[in-house]
This record gives structure tokens, sequence and C-alpha cells, in this order.
């Protein structure tokens, strides 16, 4: 193992291990609040004192030609003060090119480091509010990794329409690959039965001198523990610009219950 990844797994043991301690004290049931499978992430954020591990599987058909492959996606959310979460995340990613013969090329991809931050509650019409800031590091293999460190930035909202239905939306600004991309999310969330969720969801975004990309998704989360929850989603473009359609499946665990 490479000193690089050394250094990625002994980080991510550390913000495991750091905050447990204060974590035991705690006794109010926390409801579990994950930032996947959806795009819309909103502005849950994870209470101080808890680590939650988001982890999945997603298979992505661009066009014609190209598939990608993400196992695992990870996102690590470590609850330092109330309001505000410590954010890491990657994957190990695997393309396949097919030209007449296939190719597969496989690699971590970039490491991600950040915060959320919530800005304020929800109060009648004004819906809750979160700012997540994100800087996508140069620690990657050859293919995927960037040239520089890119800033990514976006605002989360949230509206309790009822008590078994939610709005989540958000817009996004930052770099890929050295340019200025801008993105959106919106979803509507129901809940059946205390464990099961239902969403419906549209997203997209527009890179610099790139046509915009529109896709929507279905997804259902169960949750099988209190900390613990399983997903499953599929979606598909809206334009011929967008990827051809994708599916990824996963689950979010926290730490204590």
């Amino acid at each position: 193992m490479n000193s690089t990844k050394t250094h990625i797994l002994g980080l991510l043991f550390f913000l495991l291990g750091a905050p447990m301690l204060p974590a035991y004290a705690q006794q109010e049931q926390e409801e579990l609040n994950a930032d996947r499978p959806d795009n819309s992430q909103g502005p849950g954020i994870v209470s101080r004192g808890y680590v939650q591990l988001e982890a999945g599987y997603n298979y992505q058909k661009l066009n014609d030609r190209i598939r990608t492959y993400a196992y695992p996606t990870a996102l690590l959310r470590v609850g330092l003060l109330q309001g505000v979460e410590l954010r890491v995340q990657g994957a190990v990613k695997d393309s396949v090119i097919e030209n007449g013969t296939s190719r597969h090329v496989k690699g971590w991809g970039p490491l991600s480091v950040g915060t959320k931050v919530r800005l304020w509650e929800e109060s009648g019409w004004r819906p809750e509010a979160a700012i997540n800031a994100m800087l996508v590091l140069p620690v990657a293999h050859e293919l995927f990794k960037p040239d520089n460190v890119e800033p990514q930035f976006s605002l989360g909202f949230s509206n309790a329409l009822s008590e078994t239905m939610d709005l989540s939306y958000n817009l996004g600004y930052g770099w890929t690959d050295g340019e200025p991309q801008r993105s959106y999310g919106a979803n509507i969330t129901k809940q059946f039965m205390d464990k099961v969720s239902l969403y419906l969801e549209v997203f997209g975004n527009k890179g610099k001198g790139e046509p915009a990309e529109h896709q929507a998704d279905l997804g259902i989360l169960y949750l099988l523990l209190p900390n613990l929850q399983v997903d499953i989603a599929a979606g598909r473009r809206l334009n011929k610009a967008a990827p051809h359609h994708f599916f990824t499946t996963g689950l979010a665990f926290r730490l204590p219950r």
C-alpha cells in the first residue's frame, strides 16, 4: 500500500474514533438523515458526537460507448459542533470504454474534504437552510485526478409539506476539470409506514460552454434499524446532452444508535 492510501486510511480511522466518547453521553434518539442516494442534498446535518458513513454502488451509461462504475462510493460525516459537520468523500472508479473493444480503467477517484453548516432552522414558509463547501483534492488515479484543488459550493433547503412529506432542493456552483459548473436539484420525499420512504427527483448541471444536462430519478429508502438505512434508485436523462441512465444502491450507517 502506497503512502497516499495509508494516510487516507489513517485519517478515516481517526475521524471515526475521535467523536465516540462524547457521543455515548447523548441520550436523545436522533433521526437518521442521509445525503444519499438523491442528488438534491438537503440541509440535514449530523449532530455533534455522531459519525455517519454512507456508501454504495453506482452504475451509469453515459452514451453508446461509455459506461462508468463507482464502487464503493463513500461519504463520511462527523458531527463536530451543533449545526456543523465534517465531510470526507471518495470512491473507487472504473470506466469501460467500448469502441469495438473494451478497456477498463480502474482507480481511486478524487478525495474531497469539507463541511456542511446550518444557516437557519425552518420557520413557517421559510425553509431550513445549510451551506455545503467541499474541496476536491488532486489525490486520485491519474485518469481521474484534477490538475488543481477544485472548490464546490451548494446551498441546500428543505420545507416540510406535511408530517410525512418533505421538499428538498439545492443550488450549486463549483469547478470541474478546471471549468466552472452550475448545478441544481429538487425532490419530494413521502414517508410510508414509518420505515419506508419514496422520493421523486429532478436534477442537472451546466458547464461553461456546454449544453445543460437534466435528469430525473426515483428511489426507495428502507430503515432497517434506527441507525441503518438501505436504498435503491434509478434514473434517466431528460435531454440528449445528459447521461443516458443510471442505477445506484447502498446504505447509511450511524454510530452510536
